[in-house]
This record gives C-alpha cells, sequence and structure tokens, in this order.
C-alpha cells in the first residue's frame, strides 16, 4: 500500500496543477488576507459550500475583521450576517467563544500549533489541519468529504471515520508530499464533471 500511494502521488505531481495555477475563489475574495480570517472562514465552511461561506465571510469581513471586533457585534447582528452558512446558530456562539479564546489565551493572535488550534471552540481536526497546511505551511494532510470519497474508492483506507481516515494518509504519506496533496486532490475535484472519474482511474 506504501508504494501504490507514492506511485499515485508521483503521478499526480506531473498531472496535476497546484492551487498557484488554478482560480481560487476561496484567496481572490479574500477569505484568508489574514490568520484570523482565514480561521474565521474555515469555522464558517464546516458542512457549508463555498460559495456560502463566501457570501457569509465578505458580509462579515466588511463589518468585522478582528477578534475585538466579532466581539462588537450583538448576536443578531453576527448570526444574520453569517445566515448563509450551514448551522449559523450554533457557528454565532462558536465564533464568540473562539474569539474571546483568542484574546484571553493567544493575546489576539491566531496560535500556531495543533494542539492550541483544538483548544479553540468550533477547530476541529478538519480545521486544524486545512490551517496547519494552507496557513502556516506545516506538513498536514487536510481529509475533506470529497478527498475522503476518492481515497476511499482508491482503496487506501477503509473506514467510516474521516479522523482515522486522516490520520492513516498522514502516517502513510511521505514528508515531502504533505504540504502538496491537497493541493493536488483538489485541483482533480476542482476540474469538470469527469474529474472525480480521473483520480479514480489512477
Amino acid at each position: 500500500m506504501q508504494s501504490k500511494i507514492e506511485e499515485i502521488y508521483k503521478r499526480l505531481e506531473i498531472d496535476q496543477p497546484t492551487f498557484d495555477e488554478i482560480d481560487d475563489d476561496w484567496t481572490r475574495n479574500g477569505l484568508s488576507n489574514t490568520h484570523f480570517k482565514a480561521l474565521v472562514s474555515v469555522v464558517l465552511s464546516t458542512m457549508t459550500y463555498t460559495l456560502r461561506v463566501i457570501k457569509a465571510a465578505t458580509a462579515l469581513y466588511s463589518v468585522a475583521d478582528t477578534p475585538e471586533e466579532l466581539l462588537q457585534l450583538e448576536n443578531d447582528e453576527l448570526r444574520e450576517l453569517i445566515k448563509p452558512v450551514a448551522h449559523y446558530n450554533r457557528k454565532t456562539e462558536y465564533l464568540k467563544k473562539m474569539c474571546q479564546e483568542i484574546l484571553d489565551n493567544f493575546d489576539g493572535d491566531v496560535p500556531k500549533t495543533k494542539t492550541e488550534l483544538l483548544s479553540l471552540t468550533g477547530v476541529g481536526e478538519k480545521c486544524a489541519n486545512i490551517m496547519l497546511n494552507f496557513e502556516f505551511n506545516q506538513d498536514s494532510i487536510v481529509v475533506d468529504s470529497h478527498v475522503f470519497r476518492v481515497l476511499t474508492r482508491l482503496g487506501i483506507f477503509n473506514t467510516s471515520s474521516h479522523e482515522k481516515g486522516s490520520e492513516i494518509i498522514n502516517k502513510m504519506t511521505p514528508d515531502k508530499y504533505k504540504r502538496m496533496v491537497n493541493r493536488f486532490w483538489n485541483a482533480c475535484l476542482s476540474r469538470k464533471k469527469n474529474s472525480l472519474l480521473r483520480v479514480c482511474l489512477i
């Protein structure tokens, strides 16, 4: 299995564009201009399509883009701003608590270790790995629902748990590929309707 995954990465490295080579809605709309905005955007993105995240995040950042400013918003106002995303009531509570924790425990800065990120309200394994990989350039593979499906079909793992799947693929992946893996998978999945088929034929 180890040789299989390495062969897949070699093929993807040759065949697939990186995020720098494709149109990135997330970056173009300013969802990760700062570490704080990136973190809030990631929390908003759980169980939600990207277009809805962009709509909610851009509305929110037009009035509040720091922990202090977000805490000054009334709950009803914050809830209305992020209403395009799924579970906006719960995320309103999460964001308020998370901002207070960032101020109280990290002097207003977004923490840069997995343990510290996971200590924040609303931040789970997937959110922490996204921040480590894309914001802090650390070796961490993000297994979202799309990547999970592809890796399952490829026979890389057989589990119903995203966290277990993330643990398996992180252990199996050579260090030199870890920061590129999500760019490979997501570049594949960003293509047209036959993109998933192309990946599964690897």
